[in-house]
Protein backbone atom coordinates (compact mmCIF):
# COMPACT_ATOMS: atom_id res chain seq x y z
CA UNK A 1 0.00 0.00 0.00
CA UNK A 2 1.57 3.44 -1.12
CA UNK A 3 0.96 6.79 0.99
CA UNK A 4 -0.46 9.13 -1.20
CA UNK A 5 1.58 12.25 -1.78
CA UNK A 6 -0.22 14.40 -0.09
CA UNK A 7 -0.26 12.75 3.17
CA UNK A 8 3.52 12.01 2.97
CA UNK A 9 6.13 13.62 5.72
CA UNK A 10 8.84 15.37 3.54
CA UNK A 11 11.53 13.31 3.18
CA UNK A 12 15.40 13.25 2.98
CA UNK A 13 17.06 12.44 -0.33
CA UNK A 14 20.04 12.05 -2.07
CA UNK A 15 21.03 15.06 -4.39
CA UNK A 16 23.47 14.58 -6.96
CA UNK A 17 25.43 11.45 -6.19
CA UNK A 18 28.07 12.49 -8.79
CA UNK A 19 28.99 15.84 -7.68
CA UNK A 20 29.01 15.49 -4.36
CA UNK A 21 30.44 11.61 -3.34
CA UNK A 22 33.47 13.59 -2.17
CA UNK A 23 31.42 15.82 -0.28
CA UNK A 24 29.57 12.74 1.29
CA UNK A 25 32.80 10.51 1.98
CA UNK A 26 34.27 12.98 4.16
CA UNK A 27 30.90 13.58 6.11
CA UNK A 28 30.45 9.89 6.45
CA UNK A 29 34.05 9.35 7.89
CA UNK A 30 33.97 11.94 10.19
CA UNK A 31 30.33 11.11 11.76
CA UNK A 32 31.57 7.17 11.49
CA UNK A 33 34.83 7.93 13.56
CA UNK A 34 33.21 9.95 15.64
CA UNK A 35 30.85 6.94 16.81
CA UNK A 36 33.44 4.40 16.81
CA UNK A 37 35.42 7.17 19.50
CA UNK A 38 32.16 6.88 21.69
CA UNK A 39 31.88 3.16 21.46
CA UNK A 40 35.30 2.49 22.28
CA UNK A 41 35.56 4.48 24.85
CA UNK A 42 32.17 2.48 26.90
CA UNK A 43 33.98 -1.11 25.78
CA UNK A 44 37.39 0.47 27.69
CA UNK A 45 39.35 0.41 23.94
CA UNK A 46 38.05 -2.71 22.41
CA UNK A 47 35.87 -2.38 19.37
CA UNK A 48 35.57 -5.70 19.03
CA UNK A 49 33.08 -5.31 22.19
CA UNK A 50 31.62 -2.71 21.07
CA UNK A 51 30.48 -4.58 17.85
CA UNK A 52 29.58 -7.61 19.79
CA UNK A 53 27.33 -5.28 22.29
CA UNK A 54 25.92 -3.89 19.78
CA UNK A 55 24.93 -6.29 17.76
CA UNK A 56 23.39 -8.47 21.26
CA UNK A 57 21.70 -5.30 21.94
CA UNK A 58 20.04 -5.19 18.30
CA UNK A 59 18.88 -8.28 18.24
CA UNK A 60 16.92 -8.12 21.45
CA UNK A 61 14.45 -5.77 20.23
CA UNK A 62 14.76 -5.16 16.37
CA UNK A 63 12.53 -8.22 15.56
CA UNK A 64 9.99 -6.19 17.73
CA UNK A 65 10.35 -3.25 16.19
CA UNK A 66 7.72 -4.00 12.95
CA UNK A 67 4.91 -4.13 15.93
CA UNK A 68 3.13 -0.65 15.95
CA UNK A 69 2.15 -1.39 19.61
CA UNK A 70 5.88 -2.62 20.66
CA UNK A 71 7.33 0.86 19.01
CA UNK A 72 4.94 2.67 20.94
CA UNK A 73 5.29 0.87 24.17
CA UNK A 74 9.47 1.26 24.10
CA UNK A 75 9.99 4.56 21.93
CA UNK A 76 10.64 6.41 25.03
CA UNK A 77 14.30 5.20 26.17
CA UNK A 78 12.57 5.88 30.33
CA UNK A 79 10.47 2.36 29.73
CA UNK A 80 12.58 -0.90 30.00
CA UNK A 81 11.86 -3.79 28.00
CA UNK A 82 12.89 -6.62 30.67
CA UNK A 83 11.79 -10.00 29.81
CA UNK A 84 10.08 -8.95 26.42
CA UNK A 85 14.02 -8.85 24.53
CA UNK A 86 14.51 -11.97 21.86
CA UNK A 87 17.53 -14.02 23.35
CA UNK A 88 20.92 -14.58 21.04
CA UNK A 89 23.53 -16.78 21.03
CA UNK A 90 27.09 -16.28 20.09
CA UNK A 91 26.84 -17.93 16.66
CA UNK A 92 23.86 -15.37 15.95
CA UNK A 93 26.09 -12.79 16.71
CA UNK A 94 29.03 -13.87 14.81
CA UNK A 95 26.49 -14.43 11.87
CA UNK A 96 25.53 -11.17 11.91
CA UNK A 97 29.20 -9.40 12.93
CA UNK A 98 31.17 -11.51 11.09
CA UNK A 99 33.76 -12.02 13.41
CA UNK A 100 34.40 -15.46 14.68
CA UNK A 101 32.17 -17.55 16.45
CA UNK A 102 35.04 -18.13 19.37
CA UNK A 103 35.90 -14.15 19.52
CA UNK A 104 31.90 -13.88 20.07
CA UNK A 105 32.13 -16.07 22.59
CA UNK A 106 34.99 -14.49 24.73
CA UNK A 107 33.40 -11.05 24.11
CA UNK A 108 29.63 -11.95 25.27
CA UNK A 109 30.99 -13.94 28.29
CA UNK A 110 32.92 -10.34 29.20
CA UNK A 111 30.06 -8.59 28.61
CA UNK A 112 28.16 -11.09 31.32
CA UNK A 113 30.97 -10.37 33.70
CA UNK A 114 30.48 -6.54 33.14
CA UNK A 115 26.45 -6.58 34.02
CA UNK A 116 25.68 -5.77 30.11
CA UNK A 117 24.67 -8.89 29.29
CA UNK A 118 22.20 -11.45 31.28
CA UNK A 119 22.26 -14.94 30.29
CA UNK A 120 19.26 -16.73 31.44
CA UNK A 121 20.26 -20.11 29.39
CA UNK A 122 22.33 -21.81 26.83
CA UNK A 123 22.90 -20.10 23.90
CA UNK A 124 20.44 -17.53 24.93
CA UNK A 125 21.67 -13.76 26.13
CA UNK A 126 19.63 -10.66 26.72
CA UNK A 127 20.88 -7.25 27.71
CA UNK A 128 20.67 -6.15 31.49
CA UNK A 129 17.29 -4.71 31.95
CA UNK A 130 17.82 -1.17 32.73
CA UNK A 131 21.30 -0.66 31.63
CA UNK A 132 20.31 2.12 28.72
CA UNK A 133 18.41 4.11 31.08
CA UNK A 134 22.07 4.47 33.26
CA UNK A 135 23.52 7.45 32.74
CA UNK A 136 26.94 6.97 30.64
CA UNK A 137 24.66 5.27 28.07
CA UNK A 138 22.29 8.19 28.12
CA UNK A 139 25.70 10.50 27.49
CA UNK A 140 26.58 8.10 24.95
CA UNK A 141 23.03 8.09 23.09
CA UNK A 142 22.49 11.92 23.51
CA UNK A 143 26.35 12.87 21.98
CA UNK A 144 25.22 9.81 19.13
CA UNK A 145 21.98 12.30 18.54
CA UNK A 146 24.10 15.06 18.15
CA UNK A 147 26.81 13.29 15.64
CA UNK A 148 23.87 12.16 13.32
CA UNK A 149 22.21 15.68 13.25
CA UNK A 150 25.74 17.07 12.73
CA UNK A 151 26.28 14.84 9.59
CA UNK A 152 22.76 15.46 8.28
CA UNK A 153 22.64 18.80 8.41
CA UNK A 154 26.87 19.23 6.90
CA UNK A 155 25.09 16.59 3.98
CA UNK A 156 22.21 19.26 3.53
CA UNK A 157 24.36 22.28 3.66
CA UNK A 158 27.04 20.86 1.08
CA UNK A 159 23.87 19.50 -1.30
CA UNK A 160 24.81 15.90 -0.55
CA UNK A 161 21.11 15.59 0.70
CA UNK A 162 18.16 17.26 -0.27
CA UNK A 163 14.76 17.40 1.36
CA UNK A 164 11.90 16.17 -1.16
CA UNK A 165 8.44 18.03 0.58
CA UNK A 166 5.57 16.76 -0.35
CA UNK A 167 2.92 19.00 -2.14
CA UNK A 168 1.20 21.53 -0.73
CA UNK A 169 -2.35 21.25 -1.53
Amino acid sequence: MTTPASNRQPRIVQHGYDETSRLFSMALSRYFQQLCRQYRHLADGDIDLAIVAGAASLAAVEGAWSDPEFRREFANLDNIVGDRQRGCNALSIAEATGLPRETVRRKMKRLVEAGFLVRRGTGDYIMQPGLVQTAPYRQMLSEAMGHTLRFVNDCLEQGVFAVDAPPRR
